[in-house]
């Protein structure tokens, strides 16, 4: 439930346009609309000697024959009622009065259409029933000549004589089942448009469907947008949702996310350094970033951290040999090491420029200077390259103990985290799992976390390059 809720918060949007879009559609007709006026008839149907509750039964039987399409539409041709009058039928609770209504946008149109459906509908019912009961008299009247006729014994009158006449006399004076009038102009009711009703219905049932289209979009929808996302359409289980910051409370749930994922690395038993490589999947814009603080948090535990940044980023070349020269000499790696911002922490940037490295990242030559860091590192913290944008991403991963898998919440799709995972398996690395981060949060301005030195009046102070974090104390 509470990932449906989500869903349908993501997409507000959507069920705020339908809801709008439902009940603008009522304003034309509220606009124009129009009241109607229900006109009524009725009639009642009257057996003496028998008891009411058989005529109310019959009645129900009356009324439901009279609301058949095809009944109202031979009634309607024989008087000349309009098309635009509609007409239903009903009884009056368990009474044999039968009540027509007639519906029209004139009051008089609606009164006289009701009379005269009732008066058409009656003389219907009646008719048919006259003409089993005319049948009837005729052949009772021919029983009775022939019994007079023919006399009895010494002239006298046919004893059965008698006994016809009164069942003839019984007919001609029967009325079951025969349909009266008990009011044609029973009267006239208004029905005025209600606005407020009218608005309110729409506005419900735009939601209802704005809520099924949002769920329905959520549902074809691959891109991922929070934990349950990642863990339904890819059946990858992250190992924390890093959200993107910016308030104090955010902030701080940002930085407890990160410890979390500190702790995991810290957690993997290994018998010598661990080496934890973090890449991106399309759309995700975040291994830099998240390296960068799993190593400042591994080292502020006291563990001796190295991060190093293979990910050739242009923006490390400055800063002197790293990596890349490494890769032609890993004897070089531990001499090409600065201190980083906090103790216990150092770095090996991203090195002299190369346009290509192909020939330089082959899976021996990293192990190679991944296995001179060990030397002096308790866990080494690999800012790899995008899985998406070069080929030498799987070779840094293979080489490392684990990797992370960094997705972009709103950013990226379940297609290309299961790509990012396809092609760590085809280079036989192994997933430690995934990290989602906010996507839609523009990545931090790449500064590292090396060491560097500011002068405060004719001091030299450590600064954290990315942070702008002094550390107070005379360099050594």
């Amino acid at each position: 439930m509470r990932r449906r809720l989500e869903q349908i918060r993501q997409r507000w949007w959507l069920v705020l346009l339908i809801v709008a879009a439902a009940v603008l559609s009522a304003v034309p007709a509220l606009l124009t609309a129009k009241p109607t006026y229900i006109g009524t008839s009725t009639l009642i149907l009257a057996s003496p000697g028998r008891n009411p509750v058989d005529d109310a039964t019959m009645a129900v039987g009356y009324i439901s024959l009279f609301n058949e399409p095809e009944m109202i539409t031979r009634l309607r041709a024989n008087r000349n009622i309009p098309e635009d009058v509609t007409f239903i039928g009903r009884t009056v609770a368990a009474s044999p009065i039968l009540v027509i209504e007639a519906t029209a946008s004139d009051p008089e149109v609606a009164q006289r259409t009701a009379a005269n459906m009732a008066e058409a509908f009656r003389d219907d019912i009646n008719a048919v029933r006259k003409k089993g009961n005319d049948k009837a008299i005729l052949n009772t009247e021919k029983q009775l000549d022939v019994l007079l006729d023919h006399p009895g014994p010494d002239g006298l009158i046919n004893p059965m004589a008698p006994v016809v006449q009164q069942r003839l006399d019984s007919l001609r004076s029967d009325s079951t089942n025969q349909l009266r009038d008990l009011q044609l102009q029973a009267g006239v009711t208004a029905i005025t448009p209600n606005a407020l009703f009218e608005l309110a219905l729409r506005c419900v049932g735009g939601l209802l469907l704005g809520v099924l289209a949002a769920l329905g979009l959520a549902a074809m929808s691959t891109r991922i947008a929070n934990a349950a996302d990642l863990l339904d359409k890819t059946q990858l289980e992250p190992l924390v949702e890093v959200p993107g910051g910016g308030s104090i409370e955010l902030n701080r749930l940002r930085e407890d996310r990160l410890r979390t994922l500190a702790n995991f690395v810290t957690l993997q038993d290994q018998a010598k350094s661990k080496v934890i490589a973090l890449t991106d999947c399309r759309g995700a814009r975040g291994a830099r970033e998240l390296a960068e603080a799993l190593a400042r948090l591994s080292a502020q535990q006291g563990y001796r951290t190295v991060l190093v940044y293979a990910d050739n980023d242009g923006s490390q070349h400055a800063q002197g040999l790293g990596f890349n020269d490494a890769l032609v000499n890993s004897a070089l790696a531990n001499g090409l090491l600065k201190d980083g911002a906090v103790d216990s922490l150092q770095v090996l940037g991203a090195g002299s420029v190369v346009a290509d490295r192909y020939s330089l990242v082959g899976r021996d030559k990293i192990v190679a200077v991944l296995d001179e860091l060990r030397a002096g590192a308790d866990t080494i913290v690999v800012a790899a390259p995008s899985l998406v944008e070069t080929i030498e991403a799987q070779s840094i991963c293979a080489a490392a103990d684990f990797t992370m898998v960094v997705v972009g919440s709103h950013s990226s799709r379940a297609g290309d985290v299961a790509a990012a995972v396809d092609v760590l398996a085809d280079a036989r690395a192994v997933l430690l799992g995934a990290v989602l981060i906010d996507g839609r949060r523009p990545p931090r301005p790449r500064g590292g976390l090396r060491r560097r030195w500011a002068t405060v009046n004719g001091v030299e102070h450590r600064v954290n390059a990315d942070r702008g974090e002094l550390t107070f104390g005379q360099s050594e």
